[in-house]
């Protein structure tokens, strides 16, 4: 049966289904706004994690390098040596490979088996390096060592930007269904008011 509703009730309804509609908006802005700031903190930490990666291999070339002049002219006063870096500079070269190192780990996940792939990856070249040092390895396996890790380290990089690109799984949800869903019930429900009948 079908019944014309009176005008007192289709002033009700259409109050509550304001109220309903007000708080979806409010979620769904609310959502949004949490995780877009979510995503702008995610740019930042693979901006972060892209400067450190370049600071770490660049660093860990040059200590390579100076390590072997240092082998084979007996330190950076000797002449002939073309890097002629002291003793001191070699010192802190390895400081500044052991700080961003442990800056990267701090900012990798250690749950995520890509991440922890990149931290052996980096741990070998320092192992190669201390290999060296102690007189049991060659310059050409850092540097192939280094190589490797920097080859692979994009892969993490690009990955996370395909996660900003595709927003936080609570953004996809406001945005692909509670979006839709929130237009098209209203849309029914404003139609619905509009002919002032509902079957009972």
């Amino acid at each position: 049966m079908s019944t014309e509703l009176p005008a007192e009730s289709v002033v009700a309804i259409a109050t509550v289904i304001a109220a309903l509609i007000a708080s979806a908006i409010s979620f769904v802005n609310l959502t949004l706004t949490k995780e877009q700031k979510t995503s702008e903190f995610r740019q930042i930490w693979i901006d972060a994690l892209r400067q450190d990666l370049a600071s770490f291999f660049a660093t860990a070339r040059a200590f390579a390098r100076a390590s072997q002049e240092q082998k084979l002219f007996g330190g950076g006063s000797k002449e002939g040596a073309p890097l002629a870096l002291t003793e001191e500079k070699i010192s802190d070269l390895r400081y500044q490979i052991a700080e961003t190192r442990y800056r990267i780990q701090l900012r990798l996940n250690p749950k995520e088996i890509e991440h922890l792939e990149l931290l052996r990856l980096m741990q070998v070249a320092i192992e190669k390096q201390q290999q060296m040092l102690a007189g049991k390895g060659d310059t050409d396996a850092i540097m192939k060592a280094i190589e490797v890790a920097a080859e692979y380290a994009p892969q993490i990089l690009k990955s996370e930007w395909e996660r900003v690109k595709k927003g936080e799984i609570p953004y996809r949800l406001a945005r692909n269904w509670v979006a839709p869903i929130m237009f098209f019930g209203s849309f029914f429900f404003i139609i619905l008011l509009w002919v002032e009948k509902i079957k009972i």
